[in-house]
């Protein structure tokens, strides 16, 4: 599970930069209603996410009980619940990738965020999953669907029907509910199932590696999963209150990947734009906030350890996928440099941080952040030689 508070602020911020959740022009929603501040946010989520609203028409009849086939469970100990989710789905149509794959075309773990609000700041080494679903799906061979409504029913009957008609559903939720937390921690987990009124989901975040077939998966009431669903779209004020993700069979999947060696070399690169910053220029911002004392950086500390394993994991993934593209593994032996660093900087903070070794910090920081913009500006132009 997500093992702290920074993660909500971080995925808040990833909706205010744009990289965060769904609607504006629909005809349920007025900007007088939501607010003129929202606006640019709804604009955003309009386009990238398509939501489509759940009608009573669209959901058939199923059985009092039914289970998905041919999904596997899988679980990592790490936080890519939004990829593993998409990879137990992508099993199903006999796609059989590392975890790894599914980062790299989602671009979930490629790039950065960083805002600071006041004196709270927010890092976070990642894009935006829900967009992420939709790019990954068009190289998959797999259409992207994601519905949303405010009827808990409605909400309710599509789940079940699509279960019953053998398609897994992608749900986004509040883990903090769902497994009686203390805080909120922004979820994906997979509904693969149900019985009467009880669900039953794969958790893709457990402690250790899982990979199973033929599991009937966590059980769960109707009354959790709707509290979970709905405290994540209440979080960033939707103009619904439950969404869920699937996918159809659409084509082949699509061999060819240097566009996204660009799109993930130009995240990795990033931008400045008054007070949003991205990829290399977020990591920037982080030294020079840390430098001036504008943060408390202990509080950063998630965010630096999921960098650490995600670029040690993007590195080896790209060194083993293009390893005939002599930018591409040189792109991918900067990452694994930035992730050295991280993870001297996580040792330097483990048991409190001294005025030196912030100091170190901040130096190695920025260090970090070249590697990172060298990295993206390989794949970049790696991406003209695929």
């Amino acid at each position: 599970m997500v093992p702290s508070k920074v993660v909500l602020g971080a995925l808040v911020v990833l909706a205010i930069l744009g990289a965060t959740i769904y609607v504006m022009c629909l005809p349920e929603v007025t900007i007088e209603e939501t607010g003129l501040w929202l606006k640019p946010l709804y604009v955003y989520v309009e386009k990238e996410y398509e939501p489509v609203w759940i009608s009573k028409a669209s959901i058939g009849q199923y059985p009092l009980e039914a289970h998905v086939t041919g999904v596997p469970w899988i679980s990592y100990n790490k936080s890519y619940c939004a990829s593993t989710c998409l990879q137990m789905v992508a099993y199903k149509y006999s796609i059989k990738e590392p975890v790894e794959y599914f980062n790299f075309l989602m671009s979930f773990t490629y790039g950065a965020s960083m805002e600071v609000f006041n004196s709270f700041a927010f890092f976070i080494p990642g894009s935006d999953p829900i967009p992420g679903f939709k790019q990954a799906s068009k190289y998959l061979g797999l259409q992207y669907h994601f519905l949303v409504t405010s009827d808990k029913k409605l909400f309710l009957d599509m789940c079940k029907y699509l279960v019953s008609q053998d398609k897994p559903v992608v749900l986004p939720v509040d883990a903090g509910k769902l497994y009686n937390l203390t805080y909120p921690a922004l979820h994906f987990v997979l509904l693969v199932g149900y019985r009467g009124e009880m669900f039953y989901i794969y958790e893709p975040v457990l402690g250790e590696e899982k990979f199973s077939l033929d599991e009937e998966g966590v059980e769960f009431s109707k009354e959790a999963i709707l509290e979970a669903a709905g405290v994540f779209n209440e979080v960033f004020h939707l103009p619904w209150k439950y969404s869920l993700i699937y996918f159809t069979k659409a084509g082949e999947p699509v061999k060819n990947l240097a566009p996204l060696l660009r799109k993930n070399g130009e995240l990795q690169v990033g931008f400045k734009y008054f007070i949003i910053c991205t990829g290399a220029k977020a990591i920037e911002t982080l030294a020079n906030h840390t430098a001036q004392g504008k943060i408390n950086l202990e509080e950063q500390m998630f965010g630096i350890y999921l960098a650490m394993v995600s670029r040690f994991d993007n590195a080896k993934f790209l060194k083993t996928r293009f390893s005939d593209n002599k930018l591409v593994v040189e792109a991918a032996s900067k990452l694994e440099e930035a992730a050295k660093i991280y993870e001297q900087i996580l040792e330097l903070m483990r048991n409190g941080i001294t005025p030196h070794e912030r100091e170190q910090i901040v130096n190695l920081l920025f260090q970090a952040a070249k590697y990172e913009e060298d990295a993206g500006k390989l794949l970049i132009k790696a991406s003209l030689h695929e």
